[in-house]
């Protein structure tokens, strides 16, 4: 037995008891953060004579005009389960019929509920328009399907989606209450706009505004008759705002978003209510300025003091230590809490964004390989024993950051070492219990267990996969999003010496593709026809069908011989070397990503 074996058994047998107990952390909330989930009680709030705004259903409200001819929804909800909820209430209080459906901006919590509330074959032969900004199908496609298998994982942690028991007794999300997603209901929208659209639906006059800000597709609507302005995610909720989310994303620049906080206290000046898209509505005109007056001034202050501090020379960490909202807006204990959004957790996106992520030390240019580099500090340490007392020690003391952090290095250096995982899970349930931001929180309960092994996110996380990029959704997307998702998941160590291309046709769109493997790179060309052995390299197979077939095969979520099974599908050419070619890219949800072994 090695060194390090010999020593990890001792640490795990006679004296295991005693380091068990050593661990023990009772299950807790921050007094404010479960005070704060008293804000998203399920109840449908009236706004003036026809507004009304569905809040605690879901994550996101979704919010219903009522106009002389119809019924406007804008945002739909996480899901269809949440829509069929709303769309129930809202019919003890009218029966009109939806006559027009507004996205604010492209997130799964806004989008996901519009099967459940209108009849996608209304939608598509315009009996039902969906208003939406331009950019929101192609953001909406790269975080479900480009990025979606990464940010679908930290979702998991960030909502607390696979906690239960003690954990979360008294638990919300932080903009809205815990949720679990259920069926996805997206319909694409038939109207798209830049900057500026004004329209009538349902006898309700609508003006819509292009406000970058938490996301690059967001807009607000003002509803000019009513006095209401529905601000979307520009005002988060109340709480300070997610310039960076841990789930990730694009980066949210902070200019863009205090000034489109700008543009909409311009475009609302005959408005006295303000409607959240989480939270419940501002019905008071003198909070609601504000409101918008000190969001736009936290957003601002925390860029600038971030970009001064990084021209004195500071990097992302020492930023985060030194940028502090100044006390009038900090203690503002209605709007601007860290329960979602934190100024610790913008800093270093905001930095990242504007400068990159080199902080100026070269020593970061080529740093030693993490296993590597633990093997030598665990060395220089003492070796894992001392290690490992020195990390319960500190979490004895009360220093549960800095026990996580050296029982990183143990498991690093011995993924399997569980006395480390549990005494990091232990300090992670330390840090969880005591942040009041849920997000936090989120991360630090599901990292603790699947560290100590009592959670398997895997089964969960390809559930979710599967109930997400389903044949309905796929049937929707533009056939060519749907070619482009197929070369970020290209093995491509694989395929180094491999030259090989195939054929798309999607006859329900009459759109046609080919996708070529040429030495570890998928190269994406659209074609007017697609024949075999068309070209200097050999097309091995045309692969004709419908979008939600040849979609989930380029998604991929079935298998060669399931898409040769699909109804409509038609393969020219080798099927066996079409196994081969999709057999070269990796499948959608295989894996769960395990960023708490790293």
């Amino acid at each position: 037995m090695s060194a390090a074996g010999s020593a990890r058994g001792a640490a795990s047998g006679a004296g295991a008891g005693g380091f068990a107990a050593r661990l023990d952390c009772p299950a807790a909330i921050h007094a404010d953060l479960a005070a704060h989930g008293t804000l998203f009680e399920r109840k449908i709030n009236r706004v003036g004579d026809r507004v009304y705004c569905a809040v605690g259903y879901n994550l996101a409200n979704i919010i219903a005009v009522v106009g002389p001819d119809g019924m406007v929804v804008i945002d739909t909800g996480m899901d269809t389960a949440q829509a069929e909820a709303v769309l129930a209430d809202l019919r003890r209080l009218t029966d009109a019929p939806v006559a027009a459906i507004v996205y604010t901006h492209h997130h799964t919590d806004h989008v996901q509920g519009t099967s459940a509330l209108v009849d996608p074959g209304d939608v598509s032969s315009g009996r039902v328009p969906i208003y939406a900004h331009a950019s929101l199908l192609a953001e909406y496609q790269q975080e479900t399907g480009l990025i979606g298998p990464i940010m679908g994982a930290r979702a998991m942690a960030m909502y607390s989606m696979v906690l239960d028991g003690a954990d979360m007794e008294g638990m919300n999300a932080g903009i809205g209450p815990t949720f679990v997603p259920g069926p996805n209901g997206f319909v694409a929208p038939t109207h798209v706009f830049d900057d500026h659209l004004e329209v009538a639906a349902g006898g309700v006059r609508l003006e819509m505004h292009h406000v970058p800000s938490e996301a690059a597709s967001e807009i607000c609507v003002v509803l000019p008759d009513d006095g209401v302005l529905c601000s979307a995610e520009v005002i988060q909720d109340h709480g300070f705002p997610n310039l960076y989310t841990l789930r990730g994303a694009k980066f949210r620049d902070p200019k863009a978003w205090y000034e489109s906080i700008d543009v909409m206290a311009t475009v609302a000046t005959g408005c006295e209510q303000m409607v959240l898209q989480h939270g419940p509505p501002v019905t008071d005109r003198a909070e609601m300025r504000q409101v918008l007056r000190d969001y736009r001034d936290a957003i601002q202050y925390t860029l600038d003091q971030t970009i001064r501090w990084a021209n004195r020379g500071l990097a992302k960490d020492e930023i985060a230590q030194v940028v502090k909202l100044p006390p009038h807006l900090a203690g503002n204990r209605r709007w601007l809490q860290p329960f979602y959004g934190s100024v610790a957790h913008a800093v270093p996106a905001i930095y990242s964004g504007y400068i990159g992520w080199f902080d100026g030390d070269p020593a970061a240019l080529d740093p030693t390989p993490r296993a590597e580099q633990a093997a030598k500090l665990v060395g220089a340490m003492g070796g894992r024993a001392a290690v490992l007392e020195r990390a319960a020690g500190a979490l004895e003391s009360g220093d549960a950051r800095f026990a996580a952090e050296l029982a990183t290095y143990l498991i690093r250096l011995e993924p399997t070492d569980m006395d480390a995982r549990r005494l990091k899970a232990a300090a992670y349930r330390s840090l969880g219990y005591a942040t009041v931001n849920a997000t936090w929180r989120g991360f630090y309960l599901t990292g603790a267990r699947v560290l100590d092994g009592t959670l398997d996110p895997a089964p969960i996380y390809q559930m979710g996969v599967q109930m997400t990029v389903t044949d309905e959704l796929l049937g929707l997307l533009p056939a060519r999003m749907l070619v482009e998702s197929a070369p970020p998941r290209l093995k491509a160590e694989e395929v180094l010496d491999v030259e090989l291309c195939t054929g798309w046709c999607f006859t329900d769109v009459g759109e046609s593709f080919t996708i070529t493997i040429r030495r570890g790179v998928a190269v994406v060309e659209v074609t007017s026809a697609v024949s075999l052995a068309d070209g200097s390299v050999p097309t091995v197979a045309v692969v004709s069908g419908p979008r939600s077939a040849l979609g989930a095969a380029l998604a991929g979520v079935v298998s060669p011989a399931e898409l040769l099974g699909r109804l409509g599908v038609h393969v020219a050419g080798s099927p066996e070397e079409l196994a081969r070619f999709l057999g070269s890219f990796e499948q959608l949800g295989a894996d769960w990503p395990n960023f708490y072994l790293r």
